[in-house]
C-alpha cells in the first residue's frame, strides 16, 4: 500500500456504513465488560453511578473515534495521529478506573500466595536478597530504568506508523489486548507488591535518592491503582514491544533488548514486583501477541504486507 501525499498510509479500504475497527471493537468490548463488573458490584462500590457516567462518557469517545476512522482518508495529519494513537491515552483512563473495582471483586490483597511462590522457587525474598547490591547508583539507574515502559510503546508505534501505518495500527491493537490480559489478571491474584507486603522484612531503604524518590512519588501519584502487580505490566507490555521489534523492526529490536532486560530487573530491585509476577508477564506476551494477531485479522483488521525483519 502507497503512502498518499501526506506521507501517510491510509485505510486498506474506506469503513462501510456499520463497520468498526478492530481497535475501536476491543476497547467497546473492554468498557462493556466493565460496565457488567460495576453492576454486579454495585452494591459493594463506593460510588457506582460515578464509574458508570465514566464508562458511558469513553463509550462516546469511542463513538467519535468511530465516526472519524470512516473519514480517515480525509482527515488532516495530526488527527490521522489521533485516530490510530488515542489509546496511549485512552488505556490509562480504563486502568485508572479499576481502583475501585478490585478491591470490591475480590477482597484483602493476596500478596502472601505470590510471597509463597517466590519462596518456593528461590528460597528467598527476592527484594530483600537483592538488598546486598543496593546502592544509590544502581538505585537511581534501574528507577530510572523503571519509567521506559512509559516510553517504548510509544517509540515503536511511532517508527512503525511512519513506515508501515497497517502494522502500527495492529501493533496498538495487541498492546491494547495485552493490557487487558494484564488488567484480568489483577482481578484474579490483586496483591499490592513487596514494597508494601514486605515492608517488615526489608532492612534497607530504597528511596535513598532525590531521583529515586522523584520517580516513586510521580507514580504514585499518576497510579492510583494499587493491586496491580500480577501479572507485571510492565514486563508484558515491554516483552510485547520487543516481540514486534523483532518482526518489524529489527535494528530498533537490539536498541531496545537491553533497555528491556533492564527494565526487567527493575521491577523488582525497585520492590514493585515479585519475581513471579515477572515470569508470568513474560510467559503472557508470548501466548498474548499471536492470539491478538489471530483476533485482529477475525475482526477485520487489514494486512499489513510481509515482515521486513531487517529493517531498522
Amino acid at each position: 500500500m502507497k503512502p498518499d501525499r501526506t506521507g501517510q498510509t491510509p485505510l486498506a479500504r474506506p469503513l462501510s456504513r456499520f463497520e468498526v475497527r478492530p481497535l475501536e471493537a476491543i476497547h467497546f468490548a473492554a468498557i462493556l465488560i466493565l460496565c457488567g463488573v460495576t453492576l454486579l458490584l454495585y452494591r459493594r462500590l463506593p460510588d457506582p453511578g460515578e464509574l458508570l457516567l465514566r464508562y458511558a462518557l469513553m463509550g462516546l469517545f469511542l463513538a467519535l473515534m468511530i465516526v472519524l476512522a470512516r473519514r480517515y482518508e480525509r482527515l488532516p495529519a495530526a488527527l490521522r495521529v489521533a485516530v490510530d494513537f488515542y489509546p496511549t491515552a485512552f488505556v490509562p483512563f480504563v486502568f485508572e478506573s479499576l481502583g475501585p473495582l478490585i478491591p470490591a471483586a475480590r477482597g484483602t490483597p493476596r500478596d502472601v500466595l505470590l510471597i509463597a511462590w517466590d519462596r518456593a522457587l528461590f528460597g528467598v525474598d527476592p527484594t530483600v536478597w537483592l538488598e546486598r547490591w543496593a546502592h544509590p547508583f544502581w538505585t537511581d539507574f534501574f528507577f530510572i530504568a523503571y519509567t521506559t515502559y512509559y516510553f517504548l510503546p510509544l517509540v515503536l508505534g511511532g517508527l512503525l506508523w511512519e513506515r508501515n501505518t497497517p502494522e502500527a495500527r495492529r501493533f496498538i491493537f495487541a498492546l491494547s489486548f495485552c493490557f487487558y490480559v494484564s488488567y484480568a489478571g489483577y482481578f484474579t491474584i490483586p496483591a499490592l507488591g513487596p514494597r508494601y507486603a514486605l515492608a517488615q522484612e526489608q532492612t534497607i531503604p530504597i528511596l535513598t535518592t532525590p531521583v529515586s524518590r522523584a520517580i516513586a512519588e510521580a507514580i504514585n501519584e499518576v497510579e492510583h491503582t494499587k493491586l496491580d502487580v500480577f501479572p507485571s505490566g510492565h514486563t508484558m507490555i515491554a516483552v510485547a514491544v520487543l516481540i514486534y521489534a523483532y518482526r518489524r523492526a529489527r535494528r530498533a529490536f537490539w536498541v531496545m533488548l537491553p533497555v528491556v532486560v533492564c527494565l526487567l530487573i527493575s521491577t523488582v530491585y525497585c520492590r514493585y514486583h515479585y519475581v513471579v509476577d515477572v515470569l508470568a508477564g513474560l510467559a503472557l506476551a508470548f501466548l498474548a501477541v499471536p492470539v491478538a494477531d489471530r483476533l485482529y485479522r477475525r475482526l477485520g483488521g487489514e494486512d499489513s504486507g510481509p515482515s521486513p525483519s531487517s529493517r531498522s
